[in-house]
């Protein structure tokens, strides 16, 4: 599937308290309990839609429902966005866990399709935002998390993109925090942008981390 690419027309900044995101960034945002986490991606959320992005949030902890009011709480006005068709907020059980079980291919296939449509209806540049605390429950397949991560970083390189994938640091175990690391250029922890050494530029150009 041809993606909407990165180009000068579609370049676009979000700037953060403390992190500017880019057209192309692929951001492994590392926190700690639900309240630092919504306090990293209310404005987030604020920002792509004021930018005219597309936003596609897939949440895991809270039903897409009760995310929505949390950011109509915070004065992000999404029942706007949602009736353009400008965001969708979508449940990790209907995208990762879809069936049962992860497949990284599908994953990825959902978020090109996601992209493409969001293209179609006036947002060439989608703000991609994943929850990955599901991939701690043992369903069958999440111990294909990481090969998922180097093929998303590899489909989504050059793509009009900005991918942030949450993981919370209370859930996620120390030796795939290692294997994370590895998979993502840039790094943001308990809110502030990090210098990444650990990233592994062989493993994101020629297959899954071993």
């Amino acid at each position: 599937m041809s993606l909407p690419v990165a180009a000068d027309d579609r370049y676009i900044e979000l700037s953060l308290e403390s992190v500017l995101l880019r057209v192309a960034d692929h951001v492994g945002v590392f926190y700690r309990g639900d309240e630092e986490r919504d306090a990293f991606v209310t404005p987030l959320v604020a920002a792509a839609l004021a930018a005219d992005c597309g936003v596609i949030y897939v949440c895991d902890r809270s039903a897409p429902d009760q995310v929505a009011q949390r950011l109509i709480g915070a004065a992000v006005d999404v029942e706007e966005a949602r009736r353009r068709g400008q965001i969708r907020i979508v449940a990790s059980t209907e995208v990762y866990l879809a069936g049962g079980c992860f497949d990284p291919a599908r994953t990825v296939d959902f978020y090109q399709r996601a992209s493409v449509g969001s293209d179609q209806r006036g947002y060439p540049v989608v703000c991609v935002i994943g929850e990955m605390s599901w991939s701690l429950r043992g369903c069958p397949g999440t111990e294909r998390l990481l090969e998922y991560e180097a093929l998303y970083a590899r489909e989504f390189g050059t793509a009009a993109a900005i991918t942030l994938c949450l993981y919370d640091l209370e859930q996620t175990r120390g030796e795939q925090i290692f294997d994370l690391l590895r998979l993502h250029h840039r790094v943001v922890l308990n809110g502030i942008e990090m210098q990444n050494p650990c990233v592994d530029p062989g493993v994101l150009l020629g297959g899954a981390a071993p």
